[in-house]
């Protein structure tokens, strides 16, 4: 099913917000190159809404105290504990094979937004 989310200039590039997808909350994620992405709005490790997180590049290191922002990798971050989810694939990639939210694909036709579940 295919639920009418926004307009297309309702969100501008690197931005985030709530949105409900027939009754079930989403976080509507627009990427720096201008395409959208969808996950649900709920963190799959405590329950907090992932839209009062942040949006913005995957933390990666592996030596503690050496952190480096990812060139490519969005994601969206738990505003309560700090988990990462994959904006293009909902996983969390501190723990890929148990933890994960769903990911929703996107249209964007005649100037709307839609989510498809």
């Amino acid at each position: 099913m295919r639920y009418d989310i926004c307009a297309e200039d309702d969100l501008r590039p690197g931005e985030m917000r709530a949105a409900d997808a027939g009754g079930v909350s989403v976080v509507l994620c627009r990427k720096p190159d201008g395409s959208y992405r969808a996950l649900r709005n709920r963190c799959s490790h405590h329950g907090a809404p992932l839209s009062k997180g942040l949006f913005e590049k995957r933390v990666d290191g592996d030596v503690a105290g050496e952190k480096d922002l990812s060139p490519d990798v969005l994601v969206v971050r738990c505003p309560w504990h700090g988990y990462e989810f994959d904006v293009e694939t909902g996983v969390c990639p501190a723990d890929p094979e148990n933890v994960r939210v769903k990911a929703y694909d996107i249209v964007v036709e005649g100037g709307r937004v839609f989510i498809e579940r």
